[in-house]
């Protein structure tokens, strides 16, 4: 994709709301819904294009059944860039952990090898008591990454436990406290 082309356009968003685990975050309007299979217990995957799944952003939520705790960051943000380096050609560009409150946020951007194609990706983990949130927001090339960056940003920040729907006054049936 040549430099020169135009950033995507917003044309809103939508609210996904994973009540069960109890976080929300917002995607751009009109991206396309997949489940994902053999993901975490609640796995969801946003395109935005049926073409091109492989250029997306994906949520994967599970519930670990023990209690993540500050102190356990150090085994954490090493098992995530052992993960990563595990990938071939791997090469990570940014990379931060840290742990606010009950939060604990783990976050790298990478590229790595996928046959002869250079693929980028940026993935967050996040935990809180025993939930763990795997967001990814990847594309099938480091040009393509760049040229959605501005939609993935959206989703990667606005996530968090919580629901942004109730916030706002919009009541959700299944939404549990």
């Amino acid at each position: 994709m040549a430099k020169s082309a135009a950033l995507p356009s917003f044309t809103g968003l939508m609210l996904h709301r994973e009540p069960t685990l109890g976080y929300s975050f917002f995607v751009p309007d009109g991206w396309h819904r997949r489940e994902i299979e053999g993901g975490g217990d609640f796995s969801v995957l946003y395109a935005p294009s049926t073409d091109d799944a492989f250029t997306s952003f994906s949520a994967e939520g599970q519930d670990l059944g023990v209690e993540v705790k500050a102190e356990d960051l150090p085994a954490l943000r090493e098992g995530a860039r052992r993960g990563i380096r595990k990938l071939p050609g791997s090469r990570i560009t940014q990379f931060e952990a840290e742990a606010i409150g009950r939060l604990i946020t783990i976050e790298a951007r990478h590229t790595y090898r996928d046959g002869e194609a250079v693929r980028a990706r940026w993935v967050r983990l996040l935990y809180q008591g025993t939930v763990q949130v795997r967001l990814i927001a990847q594309a099938a090339s480091v040009e393509q990454f760049e040229y959605w960056l501005p939609m993935f940003y959206e989703s990667m920040r606005t996530f968090r436990f919580g629901d942004w729907g109730l916030d706002a006054g919009v009541a959700s049936d299944d939404w549990q406290k």
